[in-house]
């Protein structure tokens, strides 16, 4: 129903109109009348409606005031403009002031039944396009957008020049202003054994995500961005007293989509410590990343700041621990094969710090006990890389050297030596996977190809058919082909209908289904909103030309 409110000095003739149309059955309901502007004015701001109908001659405050004023505070609303006086002055003014009609008394039915459905019609046209607009920019959120990636990237990078980044938030339409800011972070996958270096398909990750996506959009102060291939990261913006509270909230949701999940899938969500300044945003970045990173240690679910180990110097005051209090779970092969598995190569300083931490320092000043973590690691790679296809010649022996040597190294050169060794383990898994999934994505593209016109294709379709998770391909297909999966896919249809529009005489409605899209509407929407004209105006320029 559209709300009505009706403005006429002149009772008798103000109830006549009243009763002369049978609101609802038009789609419309009387919220309030009066008599004159003056005292309309409260009312109309405390009702809001949708349609205003008003005399223009009348005592305190005339229609053509009334509506400057009404048009101001609410710019959507409708005003139908009622005189006696047939004017041309008076209609001047009207239509200056937006005034969409104007009639003239006495006022017959058919007339002001013409009025209504021809407003009730623009209202249905407007609310349609917001449809498809909103389903645009819906279709175009669920995957990485390419653009706010570099935005996110720059936005947790140090010295990043924040005039650049008010820039690129605002073209971006994300509001970055704000008195607090935080990030919270999480991953799903499908489980699976740590010897497995691919990630595919998931129907059950598929839908879990979606979930996900559903639910965020519809959240406030909240920007979702893909954080590595195989996590995501949110931006929280708020006032300083309620950003704690938001992030918390951000958690809960998280969490309670994840657990209803009964698949078996792993994942994690933990959050960073808010901050005031977006020039603090890549420290709150690496300390979130810290706490995301013990993900490989076992830990999953929702991870917080007081569930992982304190540093030795912060906790002991560095006191001698005996070897007997070290946890046997940090030495467990899979913590290291999990990280060459899914790690990658600007994560291996966080996990070798959180690695190191875990075990101790003290732990290691036992030469006994370092040889066996250096050499666990050495092994762990050499089986890893082996696995891969690689020689044993290919791997990095600094950590057979550093094992062998009688005096205790200090913390920065374990921590050296071990991270340079994972480094060329994850370069190396990176360059076996590039032919790999450059087939992927060949055979990816041209399947898009030969079946865009499918309404149903969606990247988890295609993600299926190259057996590769919906994750993984949305951030490959990102990278390699500079576009996120919708551009690329809406481009293929928006050339087929240009060429259909020129070559041939069908109509728009047909082309739409041609290729690809049922709602006809839509399809036009669409065209317009990437190709700058309507079908019918790009059908045109080829016929003129």
């Amino acid at each position: 129903m559209y709300k009505v409110f009706l403005i006429e000095d002149e009772i008798v003739i103000r109830e006549a109109l009243e009763r002369m149309i049978p609101w609802n059955e038009y789609g419309f309901e009387l919220v309030g009348k009066a008599k004159d502007g003056e005292i309309a004015l409260p009312m109309i701001r405390k009702t809001k409606p949708d349609v205003l109908i008003t005399d223009i001659k009348m005592p305190f405050m005339d229609g053509l005031t009334l509506s400057g004023i009404v048009k101001k505070e609410i710019p959507e609303i409708r005003i139908v403009i009622v005189s006696g006086y047939d004017d041309f002055e008076y209609a001047r003014k009207a239509i200056a002031l937006g005034v969409d009609d104007y009639l003239l008394k006495p006022i017959a039915k058919a007339d002001f039944v013409r009025v209504l459905q021809k407003i009730q019609k623009d209202f249905e046209e407007k609310g349609k396009q917001q449809d498809y607009y909103e389903k645009f920019e819906q279709e175009i959120k669920k995957y990485e957008n390419h653009s706010r990636r570099d935005f996110f990237e720059l936005l947790v990078t140090k010295h990043a020049d924040l005039p650049e980044i008010y820039d690129r938030a605002e073209k971006l339409s994300i509001d970055i202003m704000a008195e607090s800011y935080n990030l919270v972070f999480f991953s799903l996958a499908e489980s699976r054994d740590t010897d497995t270096i691919d990630q595919e398909y998931s129907q059950r990750a598929a839908d879990v995500q979606k979930q996900i996506d559903d639910t965020l959009q519809k959240e406030k102060n909240l920007y979702m961005f893909r954080n590595q291939t195989f996590s995501y990261v949110l931006l929280l913006t708020g006032d300083v007293e309620n950003i704690q509270a938001h992030t918390e909230h951000c958690v809960k949701l998280l969490q309670d989509i994840l657990e209803k999940d009964q698949s078996g899938l792993e994942w994690i969500v933990c959050a960073s410590k808010p901050v005031e300044r977006l020039s603090q945003m890549p420290d709150c970045y690496k300390e979130g990343m810290q706490l995301f990173a013990y993900r490989y240690f076992g830990y999953s679910h929702v991870i917080s700041q007081d569930m992982v180990p304190m540093g030795e110097s912060q906790s002991r005051d560095n006191e001698i621990e005996d070897l007997v209090s070290v946890d046997s779970n940090v030495v467990n092969p899979a913590i290291v094969q999990n990280f060459l598995c899914n790690g990658l190569e600007n994560e291996v300083a966080g996990f070798v710090e959180n690695y190191l931490q875990m075990v101790g320092e003290s732990a290691l000043k036992s030469k006994m006990f370092r040889q066996y973590i250096l050499l666990n690691i050495h092994f762990c790679i050499v089986s890893f890389l082996q696995k891969l296809g690689y020689e044993k010649d290919v791997v990095d022996h600094s950590l057979l050297e550093a094992s062998g040597m009688g005096r205790p190294l200090d913390h920065d050169k374990i921590a050296a030596s071990i991270s340079g060794a994972l480094k060329q383990a994850i370069q190396l898994r990176e360059e076996k996977s590039k032919g790999k999934y450059q087939n992927v994505l060949q055979n990816a593209v041209q399947y898009m190809e030969e079946n865009f016109a499918d309404e149903n294709l969606t990247l988890n379709t295609v993600a299926c058919v190259a057996n590769v998770s919906a994750n993984h391909f949305s951030a490959m297909f990102s990278q390699k082909m500079g576009q996120t999966f919708i551009e690329y896919l809406t481009s293929l249809r928006m050339n087929r209908a240009k060429e259909l529009l020129r070559c041939t005489d069908k109509r728009s409605g047909e082309i739409a289904l041609e290729v690809g899209y049922k709602d006809s509407h839509y399809f036009s929407f669409l065209f317009k909103k990437t190709q700058g004209c309507t079908p019918s105006e790009y059908r045109n320029q080829g016929a003129v030309s």
